[in-house]
Parts: structure tokens; C-alpha cells; sequence
């Protein structure tokens, strides 16, 4: 008994000498660090912006402000149903566009009758934004609120008087609707609209005119966990394009000095991109693009979801480059999601999964090449304990490159990369690299830059018993919270197509295996469907629908929609005065890459047009326009006209005119058909009355025309 009374005392007093020793600190924080609610906002990672009102029954993007109330009727509107589609898609919010530019707002707002109290939905009793509310905290959603500051609709926008409506307004979104977790606004700052049927453009102070800070100050004081988005914050700031795409670097922090939203320069938008390295403020980028493909933020018939591969590749370009993705979502004019696009919501959700199912790195032997102070706290294996939050790896202060090893008894096969940072002492990593050991030598298979709340990286399939990740920090020290190491199955590729100026169509290399599907018209049943087999001559174009099937397998992707203009073989380009203009071939040689410009160089005219000869008489039904495609804005077009002709002199009247809404923000094609189309016509004069940014400059990377109505 003595004896053990001894050994216990032995060891009670090695516990309390060892208990007694130095601490090991943890590292000091480096640089803006971010706050509680912004922790929050980055592990959500995946949300989506309520895209509903009456651009959805006029299929318009920025509405001018001047359509009826009375348009607003849906027969079936079902917030429940929208929560529940975003819930099961594994999103964590949903924030409403609860007023857009035309004015029209989703809230019966005491201040104006411009809302949804004039529409005969509910009999003007109607709430979307109280109803979407109750939906949210029903499926465990947080919500958030979108107030544009540009109101087409309103009478005294511009002046004094409209910025204190909007502040009133503002006030009741944040007072009467429960908790919200983000408030969403951008940089919309005027221009032509209806203004209380003043039909005029009207200019303001970029910089000053709304009270940016008088704005984020009412939210403060009524939502304090709210996050506040704008272009450059002050919480949360755009990632510089509609893209989806944030910068592969992607710095947290940047600083916003001089910088203000509505700001629309390259330079501005390359800075948001990838923020910047130490700098002052924590103002992470938020990735926001759309479901709907061509991409469209409202409703529009035709328009087609994303393919898996396409929102596979999203997902890697935004959450995977540590910026949350905010994916737009159309209402349909029923007033619910499509089940088109909830099922697609719904597959994307379970490739998320099967990509990351089961990590390779939480059954390996995981060692470092220097850990902090060889403390158990600040130990390697930490980065596979499943608690990224509150445990990480960290190395000794002055180590600044250091790697971290995985090792297997048994060679497995790996292809994605998911690291995180701790992010609650800041942002530190620079650049990292992907080894495997081969035949007893290191082989870098690939590399990266920053890493933030999350980096998840893809590479091509390799086959080792051991993986090292090689870091570099220009901080004093480097910390890791959570690495994974996953086998991903092969996702079955997207069909390419070309479609030649002579109107074939070809589809590119199909791998051994792999067949392709067409169908042609508007809307073919499915036993339409056939094997493609060789070029497809379509000199009128038409609609193409096509998908890839796995023969052995018979997994296939999605149907994906095409539109394809007039075969170009015969077309030839004049200028607005007749002249033949061979060196403006660009903009219809079918070639995204290529774009033509046009310089008024005295700026005399105020308006520009092309005339192109289709060499032959055809049945015009509509017209498309795609914008350059370099990331430049210079030239892109926002106001047009278009009239045809049979014989180049006689022009008959305007047969289409309008607004490419949103193009600067959204360089893709956007297709106008005609409303009382089709026109027999050789002759088509494209009319530039305006461009995004009011220069001299017009430019045009391709001009399609279709054949009679698709």
C-alpha cells in the first residue's frame, strides 16, 4: 500500500512539474482580421439572390419603370416552395430582391403605391418578403434583402427627395422583417427611365448622391449582425464580374481608399477580383452569377439551367477559391421554381457530395516538417480532426515555408485538394504546392496561390502512398486548418460544338465510348433524339437541342439548347453610308474571340449603324448581339435599333429597338426577336444609339440573324 501511495504521489507531482512548464503561445494575429459575423457569412458558402417581380412577366432584366402593377399576378406564388428547393440544394439563405430598378417593390412599402398593394394578387393584401421570411426561418434559411438605389419609377430620383424615400424605406426592410443576414447593394446609379412619366435620363454624383454611409448606418443600427455588401463593402464586396468567377488569387483583404460602388473600370474590377495581399481592411468577395443559362437573372422562356459540368466548374471557381457563391435564381411566372431548375439545384447538390465523399488524408499517417513549439495543440494532425473551426496546424514563428506530409500503408488514388486556413488570425498563405512520391523522389503535380476560408483544387488522377503539401507565407508564421485528400468519379463532359459560316454543325472530339445526341426544333420529344454521326448542314440555323450518353453506363448529361443564326457564308458588311467594309469581317466570322470596332472619331454622329447584306432574301424573325469578349467594356452597346431592308435603300420601318440590359456586368449574347416578326429581308442596319460608358467607340464580337421565329 505504501508503495503505491508513493508511485501515485511520484506521478501526481510529475503532472503538476510538467503543468508548470512554459506555455506555448499561440501565433499573434496577421493583419484585418475578420469579425464573428463574417466567420458566419463564409461558412455558408452557398446562397442564393431571389430574382422576382414584374420583369418576370415582361421577360425583361432592368425594366424601365413604367409598366402596370396589374402585371404582377401569379397563380400559384409559394415561398414555402422556394425555401424548400434552396434547402434540399444544400444552400444556407436566400436573399430577395426585394426592389430592382424599376421600382416595383415586393413589400407593401408605406411609402410609395408603386408595390405589390396595386396588384391584383391577394387583392393587394399581399407580403413576398413577409411571407418569404416565415419560408426561411421554416427550413432553417437565413434571409437577406436587396434595395436597389436606382428607381426608374420614382419621380424625384436624382434629387434630395428620393434619397430620404429610400432611407424610409430601407428602414421598414430592416425593422419589420426579422433578423437578416445580409444587405445587398450595388453600384446602379442612373440613366434613361420613366421617372413618374418624365421618360428622360437622368445623371447623379456617383460618389455622393445616395449617402452610402447614412445607408450602411441605418442597417447598422437595426440589423448589427447583418453584413453589409456593396462593391467594395464595407463587409462584403463584389468579385468584380457576374461570372461567378473570383480571382485564383484571392485576397480577404484589400483597401477601398477612392474606391466607391458604381465604379466600372477594368482596373477597378481586377482589384476586387483578388483584393490585395496585408492589406488594411477584412473585405472578402462574394462570387454571384445566375442559374439560368445564357445567363439572366429573371425569368426568360427558353432559358435552360446550367449543366452539372457547368455548375461543377462554378463551384471551383467560386467556393473552392474561398468566395461564397450567391447563384441567382428566377422565379417562373407562376410564382414558384421551375422543377427544371430545382432538379438541377438538386443534382448539384449531390455531385458536391459524391466529389468530396470520402477523404483520404482522415486514415493517413500525417507528419510535418516543423510544428510550433512540438506542441499536441499546434500538431499536424490536427488539419484532419474535423474541427476546422476551433483546432489548427501552425509552425514556430520566423518558419515561412514548411510542409506537411500524408502517408498510406497502401497506395490510393486521389484528384482533389480541399484546404482552410484558420482564418480568426488572419489570411496568411501566398502559395502552396501538391507533391506525390514516386520511386522515392517528390513530383509536384500542382500548385496554387492563396487559400482564405477554403481552396479545393482539381488535378488528373494520380496513384501514390504519399502526398506532400508544400506552403509559403510571408507571415511570420503559417496556420492550416482542415485538409482533405478525395477520389472524385469522372464527371461526364459537356458536348462542344462549332458551327461553321457555311451553317454545318460538328461536335468536338468524342471520346471512345462516349455518344452524342441531337434533336432540332423548338421543342423535340425524346424519341427525336438521334446518334450524331457527322456535320449537320443547317444554312437556315434553328434551334439544337443535344446531350452526351456513357454507352456502357447510360448516364448522359443534360439537354443542352443552342439557338444558331443564318449560315455568314455569303454575308458582307457596309457602312452606314454603303460602303463595302471587308476589314469589319470580325463581327461575323463566327469567332467569340475576334470583335470589330467602329470609332467615330470627330464624334459628330451620335449614332453609329453597320449594314450587313445576307446575300439573299430571308424571313427575319430576330436578331443577336454578342458584346467583346476580353473583359474590356470600350464600344459595348446599351441602346439599339434595327431595320431591314430588301434592296439597301428603301428601309422599312424599325423593327426592333431597346436596351441590352445589363450587358457591361454580363458580356454574353442576348438574343431579341422580333414582336411582329418575320420580315422578309437582304438588308439589316444595326443602329448603336448608346454605349454602356457613353464613348465615341461601338464594338461588336458577333452579329447573328435568325430565321423566322425559333
Amino acid at each position: 500500500m505504501e508503495r503505491q501511495f508513493f508511485a501515485r504521489l511520484l506521478s501526481i507531482s510529475i503532472f503538476l512539474l510538467g503543468s508548470c512548464g512554459p506555455k506555448v503561445l499561440p501565433p499573434q494575429p496577421y493583419g484585418a482580421l475578420p469579425t464573428k459575423e463574417q466567420l458566419e457569412w463564409h461558412a455558408m458558402e452557398y446562397f442564393s439572390l431571389i430574382c422576382y417581380g414584374l420583369n418576370t412577366y415582361t421577360e425583361q432584366e432592368w425594366a424601365y419603370g413604367d409598366l402596370d402593377p396589374k402585371l404582377f399576378n401569379p397563380s400559384n406564388l409559394d415561398t414555402d416552395q422556394w425555401a424548400k428547393v434552396a434547402s434540399e440544394a444544400g444552400m444556407k439563405g436566400l436573399i430577395l430582391v426585394a426592389k430592382h430598378h424599376d421600382g416595383f417593390c415586393l413589400w407593401p412599402s408605406k411609402f410609395t403605391d408603386y408595390s405589390i398593394k396595386a396588384s391584383p394578387w391577394k387583392n393587394g393584401e399581399g407580403d413576398v418578403l413577409g411571407d418569404l421570411s416565415k419560408s426561411c426561418k421554416k427550413y432553417g434559411l437565413k434571409l437577406g434583402v436587396y434595395l436597389s438605389p436606382w428607381d426608374r419609377n420614382h419621380a424625384e430620383y436624382g434629387r434630395s427627395e428620393y434619397v430620404a424615400y429610400y432611407y424610409r424605406q430601407l428602414e421598414e426592410l430592416m425593422t419589420e422583417y426579422g433578423d437578416i443576414f445580409e444587405f445587398w447593394i450595388d453600384g446602379a446609379n442612373g440613366g434613361t427611365g420613366y421617372y413618374g412619366g418624365a421618360n428622360e435620363k437622368r445623371s447623379i454624383d456617383r460618389k455622393r448622391y445616395y449617402g452610402f454611409d447614412s445607408i450602411f448606418s441605418i442597417v447598422r443600427k437595426h440589423q448589427p449582425k447583418a453584413v453589409i455588401f456593396s462593391d467594395v463593402g464595407p463587409e462584403v464586396r463584389w468579385v468584380g464580374n457576374e461570372a461567378g468567377i473570383a480571382g485564383e488569387t484571392n485576397w480577404n483583404t484589400i483597401d477601398t481608399e477612392g474606391m466607391f460602388p458604381g465604379e466600372s473600370s477594368p482596373e477597378f474590377q481586377r482589384k476586387l477580383a483578388h483584393g490585395k495581399e496585408g492589406a488594411s481592411q477584412w473585405i472578402p468577395a462574394e462570387a454571384n452569377t445566375t442559374l439560368l443559362w445564357p445567363k439572366a437573372w429573371y425569368y426568360h422562356t427558353g432559358y435552360q439551367p446550367r449543366s452539372l459540368e457547368n455548375l461543377m466548374d462554378l463551384y471551383y471557381t467560386s467556393i473552392g477559391r474561398g468566395s461564397p457563391l450567391n447563384l441567382g435564381l428566377a422565379i417562373g411566372p407562376s410564382g414558384q421554381v421551375r422543377d427544371i431548375d430545382a432538379k438541377a439545384l438538386l443534382r448539384f447538390k449531390e455531385q458536391m457530395e459524391q466529389e468530396f465523399l470520402d477523404n483520404k488524408a482522415t486514415i493517413a499517417k500525417v507528419s510535418a516538417s516543423d510544428y510550433r513549439g512540438n506542441s499536441p495543440e499546434y500538431a499536424p494532425e490536427k488539419v484532419i480532426d474535423n474541427n476546422p473551426t476551433h483546432t489548427y496546424w501552425a509552425t514556430n514563428d520566423s518558419v515561412q515555408r514548411a510542409s506537411i506530409t500524408f502517408s498510406w500503408d497502401e497506395t490510393i488514388a486521389v484528384n482533389r485538394l480541399v484546404l482552410q486556413e484558420h482564418l480568426v488570425l488572419g489570411q496568411r498563405i501566398h502559395e502552396f504546392e501538391v507533391q506525390i512520391e514516386e520511386k522515392g523522389k517528390y513530383r509536384q503535380i500542382a500548385e496554387g496561390t492563396t487559400v482564405g476560408y477554403k481552396r479545393a483544387l482539381r488535378f488528373e488522377t494520380v496513384k501514390t502512398k504519399k502526398v506532400r503539401l508544400v506552403f509559403n507565407t510571408k507571415a511570420p508564421c503559417l496556420t492550416m486548418s482542415n485538409i482533405g485528400l478525395y477520389f472524385a468519379p469522372v464527371l461526364l463532359s459537356d458536348p462542344v460544338y462549332k458551327f461553321d459560316l457555311d451553317g454545318n454543325l460538328t461536335f468536338g472530339t468524342i471520346e471512345e465510348g462516349i455518344d452524342i445526341f441531337y434533336a432540332l426544333g423548338k421543342s423535340p420529344e425524346e424519341s427525336e433524339f438521334v446518334k450524331y454521326d457527322g456535320p449537320i448542314a443547317l444554312p437556315l440555323g434553328g434551334t439544337v437541342h443535344y446531350y452526351s450518353m456513357d454507352v456502357a453506363s447510360g448516364n448522359r448529361t443534360e439537354t443542352i439548347i443552342a439557338e444558331l443564326g443564318i449560315s455568314k457564308s455569303d454575308w458582307s458588311l457596309h457602312s452606314s453610308m454603303g460602303q463595302k467594309r471587308n476589314h469589319g469581317l470580325k463581327m461575323i466570322d463566327n469567332d467569340k474571340k475576334t470583335f470589330y470596332t467602329i470609332e467615330n472619331i470627330d464624334g459628330s454622329e451620335k449614332e453609329v449603324a453597320v449594314v450587313v447584306d445576307l446575300g439573299s432574301i430571308f424571313r427575319i424573325g430576330g436578331f443577336g448581339y454578342l458584346p467583346r469578349q476580353d473583359g474590356q467594356k470600350s464600344g459595348i452597346i446599351e441602346q439599339y435599333r434595327l431595320y431591314v431592308s430588301k434592296d439597301g435603300v428603301q428601309w422599312k420601318t424599325l423593327v426592333a429597338q431597346g436596351f441590352f440590359d445589363n450587358i457591361g456586368n454580363n458580356p454574353v449574347r442576348q438574343i431579341k426577336h422580333f414582336q411582329n416578326g418575320p420580315y422578309e429581308a437582304r438588308y439589316v442596319k444595326f443602329v448603336a444609339k448608346s454605349t454602356i460608358e457613353n464613348d465615341p467607340t461601338i464594338s461588336i464580337a458577333e452579329l447573328d440573324v435568325f430565321h423566322e421565329v425559333r
